[in-house]
C-alpha cells in the first residue's frame, strides 16, 4: 500500500518509523511504500520547541489517563530499540504547592493518581534535596514526586525516528509544503505540493499539527482545533532556554508555582510558565518576547538559587489544541486518515502503533473515543 504521511513532527515521524518496521503486531506483512512530506525538517515545528513533558498526570478522566499511561510504556519500548538515546529522559518530576488551596488540590491529585496505580507520592524537603540538590522550595510547601514521568528532546527524537524510517525504506520529501489534498470524487488520492507536483497515495495520513485544518479544508474536511491566530488563543506559548548551567543542573522536571523547568539538550534549562503566555499570538512584539524571557529567568533563579545562566533563546511554540483537549484520530474520508493531538510528545509511539493497526484493517477500540467526527465541546 502507498501511504503518504503529511508532517514529520513527533507523531508523523513515529508513524513513519512504525509503518516501515518489518513486522507489526507480531504479524509479518508486505512492506508499505511510505512517503513523508515535511516543509522543513523532522521535529522542526512544535515537537522541537515544546516543553515536551511525558506524563499521565491528570486523573480527571480515568480512561484517558490509562491511554496516556499506555503511551508512557510505549515510549520505554521504543527507546529500548535505540539503546539508551540521549533524547529520551525518564527522569521523574517534582512539583509543589505553597498556599492552602493549592496544597489541597495537589494532595487530592496525588492521592487520586496513586489510586489509579500511577507512581505518585508526597515527599518531604529532604527527599526533594536528594532528587534535585539545586532546587529550593518554600519551607511550608507540599511536595509531590512522580518517578514514572520524564521528558523528550523532541527535535532529536523526531530526527532519530525519521532516520530509522528512511533506513527502512521510507522516502522523505522535505523543503516543500503540502498545500492541498487531491481528490477523485469523495476519495482523497494524495496531496499537491507548493511547487505544483502531485504525490499520489492509497492512503494519506494528515499529521500536520496546527496546519492540519487548512490542509483538510482544501477537500471540504473540518477539524476542531483552537485557532492560534485568535486574540487570547491558548495554542501559542513561549519557551525559553538558558545557556549552560553546570552550577544549577536539574535531574528531571521541576514544576513550581509560576514555573516549569527541565534540562535542555546542551546543559542549560528549558523554562515555561502558562500565566506568561497571554498575548503571545502571531502579533507578539519582540519586546514582549524579551520581557517574558527575562521574567522566566527571574523565576528560575528564585527556584534554583545558584543559577547564573542567561537566556539563550525564547521560542514561540504553537501547539495543535483540539477544542475539547482530546486527540483527533481516525478516518475522515476514503483515503484520508487524520492524526492530530495536543499531547503529541507523550502519545506519539502509542498512537503510531494503534494507527498502524487501523490502516491495515484492524480497528482499534482504544481510539473510539477520539474520532475526529465526534461531537466536540470546547474545553
Amino acid at each position: 500500500m502507498r501511504i503518504l504521511v503529511v508532517g514529520a513532527g513527533i507523531v508523523g515521524a513515529a508513524l513513519a518509523d512504525r509503518l516501515t518496521r518489518a513486522e507489526a503486531g507480531g504479524r509479518a506483512r508486505p512492506r508499505d511504500e511510505v512517503t513523508v512530506v515535511e516543509e522543513r525538517e523532522p521535529g522542526a515545528g512544535a515537537s522541537g520547541t515544546s516543553y515536551a513533558w511525558l506524563n499521565a498526570n491528570d486523573p480527571g478522566d480515568p480512561a484517558y489517563h490509562r491511554f496516556r499511561t499506555a503511551a508512557l510504556s510505549a515510549w520505554r519500548d521504543l527507546a529500548a530499540g535505540f539503546g539508551a538515546p540521549a533524547w529520551y529522559r525518564p527522569a521523574g518530576s517534582v512539583t509543589w504547592a505553597a498556599d492552602e488551596d493549592a496544597r489541597s488540590r495537589l494532595a487530592d491529585r496525588t492521592a487520586r493518581l496513586a489510586g489509579l496505580g500511577y507512581a505518585a507520592e508526597l515527599v518531604d524537603a529532604d527527599r526533594l534535596r536528594a532528587l534535585e540538590p539545586h532546587v529550593r522550595a518554600p519551607r511550608d510547601a507540599l511536595i509531590a514526586h512522580y518517578p514514572g514521568e520524564g521528558y523528550v528532546h523532541g527535535g532529536p527524537a523526531a530526527r532519530a525516528l525519521a532516520r530509522r524510517a528512511r533506513e527502512s525504506g521510507a522516502r522523505f520529501v522535505t523543503g516543500h509544503r503540502a498545500v492541498a489534498l487531491t481528490t477523485q470524487g469523495e476519495r482523497v488520492t494524495g496531496v499537491r505540493l507548493d511547487d505544483g507536483r502531485d504525490l499520489n497515495a492509497d492512503l494519506t495520513v494528515c499529521a500536520a499539527g496546527r496546519h492540519a485544518p487548512a490542509l483538510l479544508a482544501t477537500a471540504g474536511v473540518t477539524l476542531p482545533l483552537v485557532d492560534p491566530s485568535e486574540p487570547g488563543s491558548a495554542a501559542p506559548c513561549l519557551i525559553a532556554t538558558t545557556t549552560a548551567a553546570p552550577d544549577a543542573a536539574l535531574n528531571g522536571l521541576v514544576h513550581a508555582p509560576g514555573l516549569s523547568a527541565r534540562p535542555s539538550e546542551d546543559g542549560g534549562l528549558v523554562l515555561e510558565a502558562g500565566d506568561l503566555d497571554a498575548g503571545v499570538d502571531e502579533s507578539a512584539s519582540p519586546e514582549l518576547v524579551r520581557e517574558v524571557g527575562a521574567e522566566l529567568l527571574a523565576r528560575a533563579r528564585a527556584v534554583v538559587p545558584g543559577l547564573t545562566a542567561e537566556v539563550a533563546a525564547v521560542r514561540r511554540c504553537v501547539r495543535p489544541l483540539p477544542a475539547d483537549g482530546y486527540p483527533l484520530i481516525g478516518f475522515q474520508r476514503p483515503g484520508l486518515y487524520t492524526a492530530v493531538t495536543h499531547s503529541g510528545i507523550t502519545l506519539a509511539p502509542h498512537l503510531a502503533s494503534l494507527i498502524d493497526q487501523e490502516v491495515h484493517g484492524r480497528p482499534s477500540p482504544a481510539l473510539d473515543a477520539y474520532r475526529p467526527d465526534r461531537a466536540v465541546h470546547r474545553s
